[in-house]
C-alpha cells in the first residue's frame, strides 16, 4: 500500500506546538500531591512520588493499578483537564467556537521505569480518538519528561497525512493477551520514522499540544526516574463530521470507527 494513496489534506495548524509553563504550578503540585496521598493514605511523609510508586508496586501492585485508574476520578483530575489555560490553547489551535472533549479520552499515564513491554510505538492518534478531522492532543507531564525517562519522539515533518495501522491487542510482561488493543503504524513502516524523530523535553507546567496526525510514540522509559502525565482531546463539537456521527465516539478504543471511515488504511488485525 503506497502512502502516496492515502494523503490528507493538512489543514493550517501546525501538527505540534510546545507552550511553555501553560499550566499554573500550584494545579500540578496539588495533583502531584494527591498522587501521593493516594499511594500512601496512612501519610507519605517526605517520600517524593517515584519512592511512593516503587513501595507500593513491591508490596502490592493491584493496589497500583487502583491508583491508577481512580485519580482519573478526582477532582483535581477534573480541573486538570478543564484548565482555562489549557482549553484556551486547544481552542487557538482546533478553530472551534465550542470544543468536544469527551472524558473517556482524557488519560492518565504512569509509565514506569525498566518495564520494556510498556514502550508505545510509532503511531497516530487519529485511529485511537476519532472525534472531528481538526482535534488535537493536550500532552502534560506532571513531573519533568525528556530523553532520560523515555519522553515523547515526534516526527511532524512525517505528519502531512494518515498512515496504515496494525491492529493488535496488548501484551504483558509475560507476553499474555490482554483485553485491549493498539494501532501502531504498520511494521514495515516503522524504521522510516527513526532518522526524522525528536525527543522532547517538558518540564512541568509546560504543554505539548498535537495534531492527531502527528507522528509519535511514547519511549521505553529507562530510568531511574518515572514519568507521569496528562493526555487530553480537544475537538470542534459543531464540526460537520461529528454531527452527521452524533457525536458518536468509542467506549474502548475508535478501531471500529476509524475501519469505518477509512478501511484502505488498515494493513492487518489480529483477530480475537
Amino acid at each position: 500500500m503506497s502512502p502516496q494513496a492515502i494523503l490528507r489534506k493538512p489543514d493550517a495548524s501546525p501538527p505540534l506546538v510546545v507552550r511553555r509553563g501553560l499550566m499554573p504550578a500550584a494545579l500540578i503540585a496539588e495533583a502531584v500531591d494527591t498522587l501521593r496521598e493516594m499511594l500512601c493514605p496512612e501519610g507519605p511523609g517526605e517520600a517524593d512520588l517515584d519512592t511512593l510508586v516503587d513501595r507500593l508496586r513491591a508490596r502490592d501492585r493491584s493496589g497500583l493499578g487502583a491508583v491508577y485508574d481512580a485519580f482519573r476520578e478526582t477532582l483535581i483530575f477534573q480541573r486538570l483537564i478543564a484548565a482555562p489555560a489549557l482549553v484556551e490553547a486547544a481552542q487557538g489551535l482546533v478553530g472551534a467556537a465550542r470544543l468536544h472533549a469527551p472524558f473517556q479520552h482524557a488519560v492518565f499515564r504512569m509509565d514506569l521505569a525498566g518495564e520494556a513491554w510498556r514502550g508505545f510505538q510509532w503511531h497516530q492518534d487519529a485511529p485511537y480518538n476519532v472525534l472531528s478531522d481538526a482535534y488535537v492532543t493536550a500532552w502534560l507531564p506532571l513531573t519533568d519528561s525528556g530523553v532520560a525517562n523515555g519522553s515523547i519522539q515526534a516526527a511532524p515533518a512525517l505528519s502531512d497525512r494518515l498512515w496504515p495501522v496494525d491492529i493488535r491487542y496488548k501484551r504483558d510482561a509475560e507476553g499474555r493477551r490482554l483485553s485491549t488493543r493498539d494501532a501502531f503504524i504498520a511494521e514495515a513502516l516503522q524504521p522510516r520514522f527513526e532518522t526524522a524523530a525528536e525527543t522532547l523535553e517538558l518540564g512541568t507546567g509546560d504543554v505539548a499540544l498535537f495534531h492527531n496526525r502527528l507522528v509519535h510514540r511514547s519511549g521505553f522509559n529507562p530510568g531511574p526516574r518515572h514519568r507521569y502525565s496528562v493526555q487530553v482531546r480537544f475537538g470542534d463539537l459543531m464540526a460537520p463530521e461529528m454531527l452527521a456521527r452524533g457525536w458518536r465516539n468509542r467506549r474502548v478504543d475508535g478501531f471500529e470507527t476509524f475501519k469505518i471511515l477509512y478501511p484502505d488504511l488498515i494493513a492487518s488485525e489480529e483477530t480475537p
